[in-house]
């Protein structure tokens, strides 16, 4: 027991380290917030990553002269995320090579019971704080508004593991281990099934693959970087004052391709004439695809002078496809 505690704390001390390395939160924290870029991580350490679709195995660590990741594309992108922290972990301790199956999604990072060897507690520590310390945690709950009553629920919780780009099992175990819900309230959320918490905010859609995310967006997310996958869903809440005349338009979003399911609007202040109406439109992407699009709220007659205005910046590549890691792809292809 004494000697997983020991292993534990190394890969812990080992994942606030690369950070600091890397200034990782800083470059977070300029941006207002986002998820640990694991795949460039591996890659500034020197590593050449690849995605192949591995039957038995999440990943692999090969050490040596051509220092290697490998990752499944057979699992969705926060497992493949994950796989990648562990495999980062590997590399960054300098351990031993590692073929990882599924056993690393089942074990507990910080329990000291259990018959993994030390590196793997150490790889299993490392990957956990890397991915969700708690300074992200802190500034993902501060950026979108959300208390600890609100992170009780799982629907605030699966939102929050879409920001932190892990899984909702991963988060309610993160969210306890740094003491933003007790025990008792994530046992009850890893109960619930992730398919429930999104048919809450679809409202009675049914989208082609249950798979798919589902994001609730709201001007909060201005400018932050949506990373999902392709069929992805976008429920988008915003305050409208149509009483004024001002109407979100959904025209880029649109052009961009990405197709409109749901637009729903619901009056605040029913009582109020002319008050502010929360307009819900819900979108699905179409193709792997990223970019950006800038939505504005405005008179239809004076459409260069709008009220609000929402930026929504997505990359909608996940997960990733066999080969090497498309960013360290083309930058050997330039390099050429």
């Amino acid at each position: 027991m004494a000697d997983n505690r020991a292993a534990i704390l190394s890969g812990a001390k080992a994942a606030h380290t690369l950070h600091r390395d890397l200034g990782i939160r800083e470059q977070i924290e300029r941006g207002g917030g986002g998820r640990v870029d694991v795949f460039g991580a591996i890659a500034k350490l020197g590593a050449t990553l690849m995605f192949q679709p591995l039957d038995k195995l999440l990943g692999a660590y090969l050490p040596g002269e051509e220092l290697g990741v490998l990752i499944t594309t057979k699992r969705p992108l926060p497992v493949q995320r994950f796989t990648g922290a562990h495999e980062l972990g590997h590399l960054y301790m300098s351990h031993q090579p590692s073929l990882d199956d599924a056993s690393i999604l089942r074990r507990s990072p910080f329990s000291t019971a259990g018959r993994a060897d030390r590196q793997e507690r150490e790889a299993d520590a490392f990957a956990s704080i890397f991915l969700s310390p708690a300074w992200l945690i802190a500034l993902t709950l501060q950026r979108h508004g959300w208390s600890a009553r609100q992170l009780a629920e799982p629907e605030f919780v699966y939102q929050a593991s879409l920001r932190l780009g892990t899984s909702y099992r991963a988060t309610c175990y993160a969210l306890e281990r740094h003491k933003v819900i007790s025990s008792a309230q994530c046992a009850r959320l890893v109960d619930v099934e992730p398919k429930t918490i999104k048919q809450h905010f679809l409202a009675g859609y049914e989208p082609p693959d249950w798979r798919s995310d589902v994001w609730l967006l709201t001007q909060r997310d201005e400018g932050l970087l949506i990373e999902g996958g392709r069929n992805d869903l976008f429920v988008m809440k915003l305050r409208e004052n149509s009483g004024a005349g001002y109407l979100w338009n959904f025209d880029q979003l649109r052009d961009a391709g990405f197709a409109l399911v749901i637009d729903d609007r619901e009056d605040a202040s029913p009582d109020t004439i002319g008050g502010v109406l929360t307009r819900t439109v819900t979108a699905r992407s179409e193709d792997r695809v990223e970019g950006e699009v800038t939505l504005q709220e405005a008179r239809p007659w004076a459409a260069d002078t709008p009220l609000h205005q929402l930026l929504l910046r997505y990359d909608l590549r996940g997960p990733e496809s066999p080969g090497m890691w498309e960013p360290e792809l083309k930058r050997v292809l330039q390099a050429a």
